[in-house]
C-alpha cells in the first residue's frame, strides 16, 4: 500500500468513526447541495418519469414496484444497470427508474454514474458534476461534498470527465471502502449504478463484488438474442440477474 492509499484509507475510516452510536442519516441528506433540474432538459432526454407527460411512464412505475419488492424480499440495496452494447439506453432506464422511485417519499435513492469511460447522466440532468467519479472512488472527496440532491430523497453522483482506468479503480479495495462509507452514512434504501456495456470492457465484471444484483437493458433493434444470452450467462455466474428489460424506440421499458 502506498502512502497515498494509506492516507485515503485513513480518511474513510475516520469518516466511519464519526458515525455516532445513534445515527441519523437525515443529517447527511440535508447537508447535500440541492440542485434544480430543468423540466425542458428532462423532456429533451425522454426522462418521462419526471415529467409524466408520456403515458409510458407507467411502465417505469411498474418496474419500480417490482424492483423494490424483489429487493426487499432479498434484503438488497445495490443494483447495477447495464446493457450488452452501447445504444441500448441503460442510462435512460437508470434515470427514469430513479425519478419513478423518488416519488415514493419514504424511499431514499442514490444514483452513481459508473460509466466512467463515457459518462452521460450529467448531460441528461443538465447538472455539472462536483468532481470526477474516479477521484470519489479513490477517497479523494467526501460523499457529502460529491453527491448532489434532487428533491428530498434522490441524490446523484455525477461524472463529466471520461477516464480509461475504470476497471482498475473498481477493483481497488478503496472503492469498496468508499461505497461502504456511503451506505453507512446515508443509509439509502436503493443505490443504482449506471454501468457501461457489459460486453465492451471488463468494467462491469470488475465491479460486481460491490453490488447485490444486476438489471440488463436490451435495446429494441439494437441487441441480438445472442448478446443478451451471453450477458446473462457471464453476469449470473457472479451475481443474480434480476431481469432483462426491453427498451425500444417508443420510450418504453418492459421487464
Amino acid at each position: 500500500m502506498t502512502n497515498q492509499d494509506a492516507v485515503q484509507k485513513d480518511g474513510v475510516q475516520e469518516a466511519l468513526d464519526r458515525v455516532p452510536a445513534v445515527h441519523d442519516p437525515s443529517i447527511y441528506w440535508d447537508s447535500l447541495n440541492q440542485v434544480s433540474v430543468e423540466q425542458d432538459t428532462l423532456y429533451r432526454h425522454n426522462i418521462i418519469s419526471a415529467t409524466r407527460d408520456h403515458p409510458a411512464h407507467s411502465a417505469f412505475d411498474m418496474l419500480r414496484t417490482r424492483l423494490l419488492q424483489a429487493m426487499s424480499d432479498q434484503g438488497w440495496t445495490r443494483v447495477a444497470i447495464t446493457a450488452p452494447t452501447r445504444g441500448c439506453g441503460s442510462s435512460f432506464v437508470t434515470a427514469n427508474l430513479a425519478f419513478a422511485v423518488s416519488r415514493l417519499e419514504a424511499v431514499r435513492s442514490i444514483v452513481l454514474d459508473l460509466d466512467v469511460r463515457a459518462p452521460s447522466l450529467h448531460e441528461i440532468l443538465g447538472v455539472a458534476a462536483n468532481d470526477t467519479m474516479s477521484n470519489y472512488l479513490q477517497g479523494g472527496v467526501a460523499p457529502e461534498d460529491y453527491l448532489q440532491r434532487v428533491g428530498s430523497n434522490l441524490a446523484f453522483g455525477l461524472n463529466s470527465e471520461p477516464g480509461a482506468d475504470s476497471s482498475e479503480t473498481f477493483q481497488n479495495t478503496m472503492s469498496s471502502d468508499v461505497l461502504d462509507e456511503l451506505q453507512d452514512l446515508f443509509e439509502p434504501d436503493l443505490i443504482l449504478f449506471d454501468m457501461p456495456p457489459a460486453l465492451e470492457f471488463d468494467d462491469v465484471l470488475a465491479f460486481l463484488p460491490n453490488i447485490d444484483a444486476v438489471l440488463v437493458v436490451a435495446g429494441g433493434g439494437v441487441s441480438t438474442a445472442e448478446e443478451v444470452v451471453k450477458v446473462e450467462q457471464i453476469l449470473s455466474e457472479v451475481k443474480p440477474v434480476m431481469g432483462v428489460m426491453l427498451n425500444n424506440a417508443s420510450g418504453r421499458a418492459t421487464l
